[in-house]
């Protein structure tokens, strides 16, 4: 029986860049699983149990996310969590987009996760070679 890690690395496998919002990454486990797992807090706490496969990126880290929702509440904006596979590529492309999607993946791997700031930047490098 495969688990929801497993589920995660066949994605991000197919996945044209190295990271995918938490959001898409559901939807996609909701679809391969036909429904069976689609709590988004369960998914999260597998992947951040494996830190050798994946690291989780939050752009909207601080005490403002508290500050804008009561306990339990959502906040009314908030960007995706973003979810960066630490695996090679091995799909098939272009040496120009393995290049980017490596360098990324690189960038990602080494970038302070507690500065909103150099996340947010991660974000958008990755959203603009999507």
């Amino acid at each position: 029986m495969k688990t929801i890690p497993d589920f995660v690395t066949e994605i991000m496998s197919r996945s044209a860049t190295p990271a995918l919002p938490l959001t898409r990454l559901v939807d996609a486990i909701a679809e391969e699983t036909a429904g069976l797992v689609a709590d988004a807090e369960r998914i999260l706490r597998e992947i951040r149990s494996r830190p050798d496969l994946f690291r989780v990126l939050d752009p909207f880290i601080g005490p403002w996310r508290r500050a804008t929702a009561k306990p339990g509440e959502t906040p009314s904006w908030s960007p995706d969590t973003w979810i960066l596979g630490l695996a090679p590529s091995t799909r098939e492309s272009s040496p120009v987009s393995a290049r980017t999607a490596e360098s990324l993946r690189h960038l990602g791997s080494r970038v302070d996760e507690n500065s909103a700031t150099a996340v947010a930047h991660w974000v958008l490098l990755v959203e603009r070679s999507a």
